[in-house]
């Protein structure tokens, strides 16, 4: 009897553990450094009620491991403020990432700064959110970002991963049709949570994220191996290749734009340490790519 009910117990701690299991472990700051303000205790309760928002919300019905959930980061800077208001504007800058196979390295999933940032808070206030509709401008923002985050990570495990996306996509239209900001607006800004999330929806990009699994998976998941290292190296380098009709359609893509921000320097890294490839011909099509940091990829494996 006792080994039965020991059993149930578990079982009910277990389902509970799994009920409550968060996806993030993400840092939240909120700064202000250029306004002029006797009230920023706002601004750190703010902070603190960011961080539980994300860390302690059970975004999706999985059960994430503790060395399995996404790290990162989300800086809020105000740049305007008024305390009557309480309405705040001011830039976002994040930063996810999401854990390499049989390694202590986190690869970036996305790093981004989100100029359009325009939102409402009073101390001590709930922050509401529903995915069926447009409550506030702050929780919207976070909670596209960590669907897109989701998204991106499962993108990078498995193929054809796209119902996080969808769900940012729904958050998207939402706050666009309720008039929420500039952010939302495909008129407005080409760099913007729009684009973000209608280039990684749109079919004519479908090639992308076949490109992200090969990238992460197949790839950079493997290069723990020593008996792995040069045939990782060469698909990332294939993968990366593929990205180039992206490219000839759209030559301005905010899609590859973000990308490369995001990857350049880990890209740089793999093909400068371990067994040598020669990456010539994959560096002269990125170089095209991402012309911005095209000095820096000359010094691949030299």
């Amino acid at each position: 009897m006792r080994k039965k009910n020991y059993f149930f117990f578990c079982f009910f701690i277990s389902f509970l553990l799994k009920l409550n299991a968060q996806e993030f472990v993400v840092d939240v700051k909120v700064q202000a450094p250029g306004v002029q303000t006797n009230d920023r205790q706002r601004f750190s309760d703010l902070e603190t009620a960011l961080s539980n928002f994300i860390n302690q919300r059970s975004w999706t019905s999985v059960s994430y491991e503790q060395n399995e959930k996404i790290r990162g980061s989300m800086v809020f800077t105000i740049t305007e403020y008024d305390a009557s208001s309480a309405n705040m504007s001011g830039n976002l800058q994040l930063q996810f990432a999401r854990p390499v196979y049989m390694a202590d390295y986190q690869t970036p999933t996305l790093l981004f700064q989100d100029g359009d940032l325009t939102i409402n808070y009073r101390s001590n206030s709930v922050l509401e959110f529903n995915l069926g509709r447009h409550s506030n401008n702050l929780t919207s923002i976070v909670a596209f970002y960590c669907f897109v985050a989701l998204g991106l990570d499962a993108s990078s495990f498995s193929p054809n991963q796209i119902s996080y996306f969808s769900q940012a996509q729904v958050i998207a239209a939402n706050a666009a049709s309720a008039g929420a900001g500039g952010g939302w607006d495909r008129f407005k800004n080409n760099l913007n949570r729009f684009w973000l999330i209608e280039d990684l929806m749109n079919p004519s990009n479908s090639d992308f994220l076949s490109v992200w699994y090969d990238y992460h998976r197949l790839g950079i998941d493997k290069l723990y191996d020593p008996n792995q290292q040069m045939s990782a190296k060469e698909l990332i380098a294939t993968s990366l290749k593929k990205l180039k009709p992206i490219y000839d359609k759209q030559p301005n893509s905010f899609l590859l734009r973000w990308f490369f921000d995001t990857k350049s320097n880990e890209i740089i890294q793999i093909f400068s340490d371990g067994p040598k490839y020669n990456s010539d011909e994959m560096i002269k099509v990125i170089q095209i790519m991402d012309p911005s940091n095209a000095s820096s990829y000359e010094g691949i494996g030299r």
